[in-house]
């Protein structure tokens, strides 16, 4: 019987623990902190662990067999080398390998020299070197300027004209944005699907997930309104808008990624996220524009029910991957049925979320369907309160996308789970559903 260590409080882990806790050889899924969902899971036992050294002792005590580390910081700062030097199995990237997220500039340089396809970039160290570099791509409006580091989604700026260029550069060279701004990504804009693919890998061999998923950034309905770190997402993509040719280009990026860490003395072992876009600049081939250290949030809300839903082990995915025997792992080559999870987010998402607010509907059980907490905690009555900006996920299965995007619907609202003021979207997968 496995004992495993979720480190992370959002709803990819809550998904993460709900693959696990499904499984009969997993005896108990401690989640570090959690949420109020977890602690609800049977067999989730939600735990409070302050350092790496807490993290580390507890591990031992309790005989963890696998330690699964969510959200990117930990990753970026080097809780998973710490880990392993205390001979605890992890399933997460290394320090060094983290920076494929951790720095844009890292990322970049290390396409370069593996010769992934990625858009026209330039590394520069100063406004001046920035402008230069965006008057090549023809403009503000046709750039992109990323900062180098973690910077909570907020680091990458579309510029529309040269005003705007100005304040996005003032910002990052000011060190507002990820540390002392001294370093930065100048990107040709390009224009296109964004699709996110993930890739398991033990460091020297890898499997892919077959199947993309898309993520919708954007608050509003119609991809309108700010950014967010995600308000729903689906999967599969349907054929006419990835097609079979271009995922044998996106398997070859991921050969790529993988054997060139390999080959710069950097193993990649854990799941790299592959944010790729279809340029249709290059006839819709793909483009990395983003690698993550990290399964994604949304994504992973519906790809763990979907590949639980396969017969695809979780706890066996994950502690091959973290142990070196992924060759000893197989994954099913493709994926049957569909998944589309809507964000429920806070009044005032994403800049100044509501907290505090009750939740309405979560003791119903709502027909092919999933809920996984964000943003979620108890209150001093045990009531759940929201404590988030992304407080809930509402997952819909289904034998199709209409299907499962009609399972999510039908229970969000005031008959279903709700509460006060909370935003989200009605129309997750619109460009997949239009025909």
């Amino acid at each position: 019987m496995a004992k495993v260590l979720v480190v992370g409080s959002g709803g990819r882990e809550h998904a993460i623990a709900w693959g696990l806790v499904q499984l009969p050889q997993v005896e108990t899924v401690f989640v570090s902190p959690g949420n109020a969902g977890t602690a609800q899971e049977e067999k989730c036992e939600n735990v409070v662990l302050s350092d790496t050294a807490a993290t580390i002792d507890f591990c031992q005590k309790q005989a963890v067999d696998l330690v699964v580390i969510g959200p990117e910081a930990p990753l970026v700062s080097g809780l998973g080398d710490d880990l392993r030097k205390a001979g605890i199995t992890v399933f997460g990237a290394s320090k060094k390998a983290a920076q494929l997220e951790g720095s844009k500039v890292f990322a970049t340089q290390f396409m370069q020299r593996q010769s992934i396809a990625l858009p026209k970039s330039t590394i520069v160290t100063s406004a001046e070197e920035a402008a230069s570099a965006m008057a090549q791509f023809g403009g503000p409006a046709k750039s992109v300027i990323k900062a180098d580091g973690l910077a909570g989604g907020k680091g990458v700026f579309l510029p529309e004209d040269e005003a705007e260029a100005t304040d996005a550069l003032a910002k990052i060279t000011s060190g507002k944005v990820d540390g002392d701004g001294s370093t930065f990504v100048i990107q040709a804009r390009n224009h296109g699907p964004e699709v996110s693919v993930f890739v398991l890998s033990d460091g020297e061999n890898y499997r892919i997930i077959p199947l993309a998923s898309q993520d919708h950034k954007r608050l509003l309905a119609g991809d309108k309104g700010p950014n967010t770190g995600g308000m729903g997402v689906y999967a599969p993509l349907p054929d006419w808008m990835l097609s079979e040719a271009q995922w044998v280009k996106i398997e070859k990026i991921a050969q790529q990624s993988i054997a060139g860490m390999l080959a710069e003395g950097v193993p990649y072992q854990g799941v790299l996220y592959m944010g790729i876009m279809l340029a249709e600049e290059l006839g819709g081939d793909p483009l990395v524009i983003e690698y993550n250290a990290r399964w994604g949030d949304p994504e992973t809300e519906v790809i763990i029910p979907l590949l639980q839903g396969n017969g695809v082990d979780i706890y066996d995915m994950l502690y091959s991957t973290a142990s070196g025997t992924l060759t000893n792992f197989d994954l099913p080559s493709s994926l049957n049925g569909a998944a589309l999870a809507i964000c429920l987010a806070a009044a005032g998402y994403p800049e100044s979320p509501a907290t505090g607010v009750a939740i309405e509907g979560l003791n119903e059980t709502y027909r092919d369907v999933l809920v996984f907490h964000g943003g979620t905690k108890f209150d001093q009555s045990d009531a759940i309160v929201s404590s988030g900006g992304r407080v809930l996920y509402v997952t819909g299965m289904g034998v199709s996308l209409a299907a499962a995007s009609e399972a999510a619907r039908a229970a969000i609202g005031a008959d279903g789970i709700h509460f006060s003021a909370m935003q989200f979207r009605s129309d997750i997968a619109w460009r997949a559903l239009k025909t």
